[in-house]
């Protein structure tokens, strides 16, 4: 940095001197300037700089020690007892913290004192350079060795707000000490007013999302005073404790990534279950065994708390019979109707808008039917588009606000039905009227429509929809005169079908229970639907007519008020469960699980619940159960419990993620147990399910199709050959985890490695001057920039865009190259242009290659993109290793120079081109090759690595038993 930019232009200039100069240095009679003054002045400069450098980098290297020592144990200290059961961790981390804070800090001032005092005499001394380069302290504040340093000080400087971060944080605290006593929710829940007030917070972070959406999931008509009344009571109950658990955001991350992995234990066992229930079933079509799966009933081996529930918590399961036909007659409607439920959301209304039938855009009306014109029949849409020739729709109201949810009227020829399709949530109009969740008795709608609704309950929101979709078609009369009892009317003999998804599915099965008195013969199919719908009652008198569809976790038909309790108490109750420190669980719980080794897993790290030790926290815990089951059953009697409506088919999911394939059950429709996982929301999606209904109606039709024969070990054995490798089944992970090698330490780390080493010797070797040398063989060629020095040339160097003049100095007796690109005049040969080619190929496809397997650390890749991979990585090793073309260039063979040829080829012998630097290619090419090899290899690299560790929990396991 001492040298000036004309001095740096003089030194990598290459001028051919003339003939007399030349002679005169050969004569040793040129002279060199004496340069006594500006060395003392450096001197004494590099002598100022002594002191503020020394204390610095001993100051600071000092203070990064000991915080590297203190954190290793605090580390340590951390990993002592567990997340609830402390075993003297607090006081060695308290102690260790108040020496952070204190003396550390106070070293760390001073490494910040030390290292201003070392830029103020760098600037007062020019940074060690003699005064005659006045221009270096701007050259070396330009460089990048200044800015790490300014980067290194403003990280010490970041430290130093741990004081500020503390007192707040006590200031914080003391305001908490004092308002404990009354709970900030439960002033909200005893005042009146503050009902409206919580209900004003929740419509703004609605009105939110409405904003971030540009409005295109509606809101515009949310009242939040009037409308949001349930979930701001709901949430304020929810929140109302007075318990104090002490926790932080690391507790919360930790018990829920265990909470799931101890609910896949769960999930798997459901799945292998699934399994030999479908193998039994099968070998009893075929009239090989005992129908065993429907004789005797499966019980669930959930472990689920019970929040006073007074009636019983009934969990058996029975699978369904292709040769039972009630059940296959069940399994052909919901696939049926699930095509008409998916087709409501997006499907209709465009078709509609695309023909120019619907009046009002999204939120229109089509209406072609006129009472009593049975001839209007022939104007109505056809479904012929989506496969339904023989299916007309006959109306539609796509009208979505709070109290109105978009409903059509279809007529299924074929089957002969009448269906009313209702549309799920889509607005936010939707979730409003998903979150009127309160139980209203319908004694009144029984008393309008014919019913006994006295004693029993419904959801207010979908209650109010359903009459308003009831006093929609009332209005209209289409129902009516399609099915009006008449000799001259072909329709008479049609039945009533409703059916919906989700929001739809239950104002579907209120919508059948208003219509039950008038149409005996009315049936409803709701997929999906919520699980606060109709109560206990009211859900097993309508058992005859309505049939709920339900897939997997999905969470929405497992949202009850009891589910979340059990949930939060699941979630508190996993912290006591821990038996391990905080640190050894976040690891364990980070590094992927296969299906078949949970159950170990998580006996290693967690306490059955019957093993539970007695601690403070866990005291704590078992008052906040009590408390909340006399909280929950004052706020939701037993007898307003809402639950999913009718008879519930659930379909449960065996197989792996490449052959998706499910196993229907009748089950008890108390879904008790919400999974937190990323198939919640998948299972939920009426895409999916009508792609599974219509899947597994063709299994069951199709005798011959059966499942493998194998024996579960078999079963186990396949899992752990695709679980292991790139692209294998890690069920229900989630797909991107921070450094959690999910293929493997060795499989996911050896790869990069070797990668990121041969990024780095590519780029080191392809933008480098010295990647080829030649050298001048009989006698010095003297290059003299000025009349007091001159150097002697030993060579030239070549790089793919840059060369340089290999020169020895006599003042200061050393050999040196100075490099900069190659003038605009000179003339590329082919070998030249291939050789930067081969480069530019090399560093296209190797760079974001090296990327992906950077991520490999976090997620999860294909087996086939694995595959491409490693064959493109040969192709970048190939490209690599051609470089090397550069060597039969006209450079190498004949022109040395490329500036000034004339002189150097008439009076110079010079060498053939050498490798200097280009030993990085081919270090770089043999590198890339190893990538590539590895990565074919990297499944049976995983596999051993996982049979060793396996191997290694089992012995462990074994041994703590012992």
């Amino acid at each position: 940095w001492c040298r000036s930019s004309e001095e740096v232009d003089l030194w990598t200039v290459y001028v051919s001197p003339p003939v007399e100069q030349l002679q005169n240095v050969v004569n040793g009679t040129s002279f060199v300037g004496n340069e006594e003054d500006i060395d003392d002045a450096t001197k004494h400069q590099l002598r100022s700089m002594v002191i503020p450098f020394s204390l610095y980098l001993t100051v600071s290297l000092l203070y990064n020690i000991l915080d590297m020592v203190l954190s290793l144990a605090m580390w340590n200290a951390a990993a002592i007892g567990t997340p609830v059961e402390p075993r003297g961790r607090e006081r060695a981390l308290v102690s260790m913290i108040w020496i952070k804070m204190t003396f550390l800090n106070l070293l760390l001032c001073t490494v910040l004192g030390s290292g201003i005092y070392l830029t103020h005499a760098g600037r007062e001394y020019n940074y060690g350079c003699s005064s005659l380069h006045d221009q270096a302290v701007h050259h070396y504040e330009s460089t990048i060795w200044y800015g790490l340093f300014c980067a290194a000080m403003a990280i010490y400087a970041v430290e130093l707000l741990m004081w500020p971060c503390a007192i707040m944080n006590q200031i914080g605290h003391a305001i908490a000490l004092q308002g404990r006593q009354i709970s900030l929710f439960r002033r909200l829940g005893q005042l009146e007013d503050e009902e409206g007030s919580c209900a004003q917070c929740i419509g703004c972070c609605i009105q939110c999302i409405r904003c971030l959406s540009c409005n295109q999931l509606g809101g515009g008509n949310i009242k939040a005073k009037t409308d949001l009344t349930d979930a701001a009571i709901a949430f304020m109950n929810f929140m109302n404790s007075e318990v104090n658990f002490d926790i932080v955001l690391s507790d919360i991350y930790v018990a829920f990534k265990l909470l799931d992995r101890k609910q896949r234990e769960v999930r798997y066992k459901l799945s292998k279950q699934a399994r030999m229930d479908k193998k039994q079933t099968d070998k009893c079509e075929m009239g090989e065994g005992e129908d065993e799966s429907n004789n005797n009933n499966t019980s669930s081996p959930i472990d689920a708390v019970n929040f006073s529930i007074n009636y019983a918590d009934i969990l058996n399961r029975r699978v369904l019979s292709a040769n039972d036909e009630t059940d296959m007659y069940l399994l052909r409607q919901g696939a049926l109707y699930s095509q008409y439920a998916q087709g409501i959301y997006e499907l209709y209304p465009r078709a509609l808008l695309q023909a120019g039938l619907l009046d009002g855009g999204w939120d229109g009306l089509y209406s072609p039917w006129k009472p009593g014109d049975q001839h209007s029949l022939l104007s109505t849409f056809r479904l012929t588009e989506f496969g339904f020739p023989s299916t007309a729709l006959v109306y539609a109201n796509f009208t979505n606000k709070v109290i109105a949810t978009p409903y059509c009227i279809l007529l299924d020829e074929i089957e002969r039905t009448l269906v009313v399709v209702i549309r799920g949530s889509v607005t936010l109009e939707d979730l409003v009227t998903d979150l009127q969740w309160s139980a209203i008795e319908l004694n009144r709608v029984g008393e309008r429509v014919g019913f006994d609704g006295r004693g029993k309950y419904g959801h207010r929101g979908m209650l109010t929809n359903s009459k308003w979709i009831y006093n929609d078609i009332h209005r209209r009369k289409i129902v009516f005169d399609v099915l009006r009892d008449d000799r001259s009317n072909p329709h008479r003999d049609y039945n009533l079908v409703i059916t919906g998804h989700s929001l739809g599915g239950g104002c579907a099965a209120m919508l059948a229970i208003m219509f039950k008195p008038m149409y005996p013969n009315v049936k409803c199919y709701a997929f999906c639907p919520p699980g606060c719908t109709v109560s206990m009652n009211l859900a097993t008198e309508c058992d005859d007519f309505i049939t709920s569809f339900v897939v997997g976790n999905d969470i929405i038909p497992r949202m009850r008020g009891e589910n979340i309790e059990m949930l939060r108490y699941d979630f508190l109750e996993m912290l006591a469960r821990i038996k391990v420190s905080k640190i050894t669980a976040f690891r364990d719980s980070r590094y992927p699980c296969r299906n078949k080794d949970l159950e170990v897993r998580n006996k290693r790290i967690l306490y059955a619940r019957d093993d539970i030790p007695i601690t403070e926290y866990y005291q704590k815990l078992v008052s906040f159960r009590q408390n909340r089951e006399l909280v929950f059953d004052q706020l939701s009697p037993v007898d307003t419990r809402l639950q999913v409506p009718g008879r519930l088919i659930h379909l449960i999911r065996f197989g792996d993620d490449a052959n998706n394939r499910y196993l229907p059950y009748y089950k008890s429709r108390m879904l008790r147990e919400i999974h937190v996982c990323l198939d919640s929301m998948k299972d939920h999606s009426i895409k999916n399910l009508s792609v599974v209904l219509p899947k597994i109606v063709s299994e069951y039709e199709n005798s011959s199709t059966t499942v493998s024969n194998d024996d579960d070990d078999d079963v186990d054995d396949i899992s752990v050959q695709s679980e292991n490798s790139f692209g294998g089944d890690f069920t229900e992970e989630p797909w991107f985890v921070t450094f959690s090698f999910p293929h493997g330490l060795v499989a996911s780390f050896v790869p990069t490695l070797l990668a990121v080493a041969a990024v780095c010797f590519s780029v080191i070797g392809n933008n480098t001057c010295t990647l080829f040398e030649r050298k001048i063989t009989d006698r010095p060629s003297y290059n003299m920039t000025d009349l007091e020095s001159y150097e002697i040339i030993a060579g030239v160097s070549y790089g793919l865009y840059v060369y340089g003049i290999q020169y020895r100095d006599e003042v200061d007796e050393f050999y040196t190259t100075q490099c900069k690109p190659y003038p605009s005049h000179v003339v590329n040969d082919d070998y030249v242009k291939a050789a930067r080619g081969f480069s530019a190929i090399a560093l296209v496809i190797g760079f974001p290659i090296v990327l992906l397997l950077c991520l490999t650390s976090c997620m999860k890749l294909g087996g086939r993109t694995v595959r491409v991979m490693s064959t493109l990585l040969m192709l970048v090793a190939t490209c690599q290793l051609m470089i090397l073309v550069f060597l039969n260039s006209e450079r190498c063979v004949d022109n040395p120079n490329p500036v000034d040829s004339s002189y150097l080829q008439s009076q110079f012998v010079w060498a053939k081109c050498a490798l200097h630097t280009g030993k990085y290619v081919i270090i770089a090419s043999v590198l890339w090759s190893l990538v590539a090899v590895t990565l074919g290899f990297s499944s049976r690299l995983s596999l051993v690595e996982a049979r060793l560790r396996f191997a290694s929990m089992s012995l462990s396991s074994a041994t703590t038993t012992k």
